[in-house]
């Protein structure tokens, strides 16, 4: 499945699982049995929340802007040192009722990307970093700005989906994945200008987080 072109109101990867559930529904529905058709009613309200893939489109291209990946809301921004390199890491939240689908933050190519499969523990649990499910991309544009993104999975039951190979490329807020519930820490370069706080809400493809290249 190629996720640049999931441009249907509903996320492809939920289809299977929805249209089970609809259909759980309209057999009790048919049947009368309220106290199920309630239940699968419900998730399938849930299911069609979780999954929904709406356009989103910043009002404006701006050269050496930066577009949030992901929806959600700021918890840090800080500058750290990575393998003795200074940059400037922000980290983000998304709940199960953000929209889930991952979007590039720029026009880019992928200069890396792997994926870990793991176990699904509370992110405050201190073993979530090292057990829990990761993928980690790299993005670079045409210009030679590049940042890195880590995504790590919170306990629900949609496992990250990410469809992303070395080398390919995307357009700015072009779809590249799926997270459900989770945590995303973006890495950039000390040049960069963020003008996003701590407590701002995100939305992914469309929300300016920063420019590269600051004075």
């Amino acid at each position: 499945m190629n996720i640049q072109n999931d441009t249907f109101i509903l996320s492809k990867r939920g289809w299977l699982i929805a249209a089970v559930v609809g259909a759980l529904f309209l057999f009790f529905t048919m049947t009368g049995l309220h106290l199920f058709q309630f239940v699968f009613g419900a998730l399938l309200l849930a299911l069609l929340a979780i999954f929904r893939n709406p356009e989103r489109n910043t009002a404006a291209y701006e050269p050496d802007a930066i577009i949030s990946s992901v929806d959600g809301v700021v918890l840090s921004v800080e500058e750290v040192n990575v393998e003795e390199r200074k940059m400037v890491k922000m980290t983000v939240l998304n709940s199960l009722w953000d929209v889930s689908v991952l979007r590039s933050p720029f026009d880019a190519t992928v200069e890396g990307y792997k994926i870990r499969r793991g176990a699904s523990l509370p992110l405050y649990n201190p073993l979530a970093d090292t057990l829990n499910e990761k993928a980690v991309l790299s993005f670079r544009s045409s210009k030679g700005n590049e940042m890195y993104v880590e995504h790590i999975s919170e306990q629900n039951c949609f496992p990250i989906g990410v469809d992303a190979e070395v080398g390919q490329r995307f357009k700015e807020g072009a779809r590249y994945g799926f997270l459900a519930k989770g945590r995303s820490v973006l890495y950039f370069p000390d040049n960069v200008r963020l003008s996003v706080n701590a407590g701002n809400s995100l939305r992914a493809g469309e929300s300016v987080i920063g420019y590269f290249g600051a004075a």
